[in-house]
């Protein structure tokens, strides 16, 4: 007996799809799937006498590009739309370009839509995400039926691609479907109508209506399409893998792989109390204990920013290096003594807001953009000459200080400051701007600094559009809940299906009389927070703590964060934030015949067991299972665990990691 699961891996009839779809809408270069409206004029891909031509080139083995340019005769703007069909897996990626290369402005262009288009399938169901928003019920996934005539539509708040809304979808057709991700950092707009063939999306930045005037030039969203045959979980381990294979950054060539973050300062504001003193000395307080970080975390306050009462906020940004009363001698002394024990300083930024009497704010005012009422000011990447000091500066700061990763923040909603800096024939052109010089300035950071990453944080995880994910990692993908099991457990759920690589904390909330960050070593909040990072939230100060424990707790934390990251990804539970109920998952990675199974039973769980029926089981073979907590060790037949699966016990509280493997096939009696 042998249970029936659908590979992940890529085969012909997934390809089939893409390609079919591919053939609809860029065979031909008035097939394009976009469109927008040029002096009242809705224009459709590329129009016959705008003159089109199309170049192809293969980018690598698996990556082909096609390139559509055309010029409109009357008003001489050029479009631009690159296709990125990828031949490994049915994934496609298109952006459009509009320019204005001669000498006269354009008329205006509006309702620029990047996807305006219909992906065909029976009885469409929608999955869809209200993003992250400093909220218990942020990351939550919604599945809506699209019957024709009904429409959905979603935006952001203020600017921020993941605020309020998520920019992934999921389309599940009766047996097989789509996946849609908008790679745009700030105010994009989608809507999904369902219609008799299908469902038809317009996607786009939200508010287009400018002019271009000679030399300028903007962009649509980046669209990515990947088809699949099966159900949803077969469509989410595709994107798994085509994310790991394509998208997650690679530092020096190779992708990333998990890390264990550490960090520790004095009384203070974030790290308004950090110095280079301090910063030595808890390295190697952890390290005398047994832990030895991959990433040596400093996070907000390490740069001169005292208010007008002479005390350190971590707030008042706008002043970039590191505080000569703190260090001195810049971070470098901390960051190699954080490489003599092979971590990496991460350092954070936040650089597109600017505070009153800061540096830049006194410096460099014809640089930002300022809105009534609000006293921060935005540093204007759209402006070429702040984008390229800014880049300057940090490349400075990363070579002149040793940081092996740069953590950018953004922590005030900028569609505001766009939007009220705009005239009425220039609306959508700011955001825009920033939006290129923003990714512009990161492009230029990785290339100019061989080996450095990024981690992308925004008041936690509300720009987190494919398009930043292309060159950074989410490690602060909320700023809520940091020690709630039930809730950041949730969102783990949400997380795991499209991002894999974050951050994770061991923190527990629920012990009685422990405050939010003062705790004990805790087994418990160690299997609440297995990620591809973990934090490991522990003060550098105090030496009473359970240390023989932690580092029991991060050895099997490293064990399974390569799965975590890696593995096709099964869920073994609904999905709830409830303290009544089991949490359970499992990461299989086929083509190396092992995985594991995850099961966290909450405080007030009543059942003492929970029985999992794991993926990806061959029953004509033999799985060896080992619990490295408790030393325990099973030996299933394949044929038992798709019969009647594989048995958990907890105590309330408690969590399990089951690593397993095929270690032969059964021999018939």
């Amino acid at each position: 007996m042998s249970a029936t699961v659908t590979s992940a891996k890529t085969c012909f009839t997934d390809l089939q799809a893409a390609r079919a779809w591919r053939d609809r809408h860029f065979a031909a270069a008035a097939d394009l799937p976009i469109s927008f409206v040029l002096d009242g004029r809705t224009i459709r891909g590329v129009p016959a006498d705008w003159n089109p031509i199309v170049t192809r080139r293969r980018i690598d083995a698996n990556i082909m590009e096609s390139v559509y340019v055309g010029t409109d005769p009357g008003s001489g703007l050029k479009l631009r739309v690159e296709l990125t069909e990828y031949q490994d897996y049915p994934a496609l990626e298109w952006v459009a370009w509009l320019s204005n290369d001669g000498s006269v402005t354009t008329p205006i262009v509006s309702d620029i839509q990047a996807m305006d288009a219909t992906i065909s399938g029976v009885a469409p169901v929608l999955w869809h995400c209200n993003g992250d928003y400093y909220s218990v019920d942020g990351y939550t996934p919604t599945e809506t039926p699209l019957l024709p005539g009904d429409a959905l539509r979603f935006a952001p708040n203020g600017g921020r691609a993941c605020d309020g809304a998520f920019p992934y979808y999921r389309i599940a057709f009766q047996g097989a479907g789509a996946t849609l991700a908008i790679g745009w950092p700030a105010q994009w707009a989608a809507r999904f109508e369902g219609r008799a063939e299908g469902v038809h999306v317009t996607a786009g930045q939200e508010a287009t209506h400018l002019r271009l005037e000679p030399g300028v030039c903007i962009r649509t969203p980046r669209m990515t399409l990947l088809f699949w045959t099966g159900d949803s979980t077969r469509g989410i381990n595709m994107w798994r893998r085509w994310y790991l294979a394509h998208v997650l950054p690679r530092p020096n060539g190779q992708p990333l792989t998990p890390k264990l973050a550490l960090a520790s300062t004095d009384e203070g504001e974030e790290f308004t109390a950090a110095t280079e003193e301090n910063q030595v000395r808890f390295i190697d307080r952890f390290v005398e204990r047994g832990l030895r970080p991959d990433v040596w975390w400093i996070d907000a306050g390490w740069y001169p920013c005292r208010d007008e009462q002479g005390e350190r906020r971590w707030w008042r940004t706008g002043s970039w290096e590191p505080d000569p009363e703190r260090f001195p001698n810049g971070l470098k002394p901390v960051s190699d003594h954080a490489a003599g024990y092979g971590a990496e300083l991460l350092l954070w930024f936040e650089p597109e807001r600017v505070r009153p009497d800061t540096r830049l704010d006194r410096e460099r005012p014809e640089w930002l953009l300022r809105k009534k009422g609000d006293d921060n000011a935005l540093l204007f990447l759209g402006n070429p000459a702040c984008r390229q000091w800014l880049t300057d500066h940090v490349c400075a700061l990363v070579a002149g200080n040793g940081i092996g990763v740069y953590r950018q923040d953004h922590n005030f909603e900028p569609l505001g400051f766009w939007r009220s800096n705009e005239a009425e024939d220039r609306q959508g052109l700011n955001e825009n701007l920033h939006v290129q010089g923003y990714l512009r300035f990161w492009d230029d950071l990785l290339a100019r600094n061989p080996g450095l990453w990024i981690d992308s944080c925004s008041s936690g995880g509300r720009r987190n559009d494919l398009e930043t994910m292309r060159r950074s990692v989410p490690l602060h993908y909320t700023d809520y809940g940091y020690g709630d099991h039930p809730v950041k457990l949730a969102f783990h759920r949400t997380l795991f299906e499209w991002i894999p690589y974050f951050k994770e904390f061991s923190l527990s909330w629920d012990l009685a009389g422990v405050a939010r960050f003062d705790h004990a070593v805790d087994s418990y909040s160690f299997h609440c927070g297995v990620a591809a990072m973990l934090f490991a939230s522990l003060d550098g100060r105090r030496a009473d703590y359970d240390f023989a424990l932690a580092v029991e707790m991060i050895a099997l934390w490293r064990r399974a964060a390569c799965l975590v990251l890696n593995g096709d990804y099964y869920e073994h539970s609904p999905y709830h934030k409830s303290t009544h109920e089991w949490v359970a998952w499992q990461f299989d990675a086929p083509e190396a015949g092992n995985g594991l199974l995850q099961a966290i039973r909450m405080p007030a769980a009543e059942a003492a067991t929970l029985t999992l029926h794991p993926a990806g089981i061959d029953g004509a073979a033999v799985y060896q299972f080992d619990n490295p907590e408790t030393g325990e060790s099973r030996e299933v037949a394949g044929a038992e665990l798709v019969a009647t699966g594989f048995t958990i016990a907890l105590e309330p509280r408690s969590g399990a990691i089951w690593f397993y493997e095929k270690c032969r096939e059964r021999v018939s009696e």
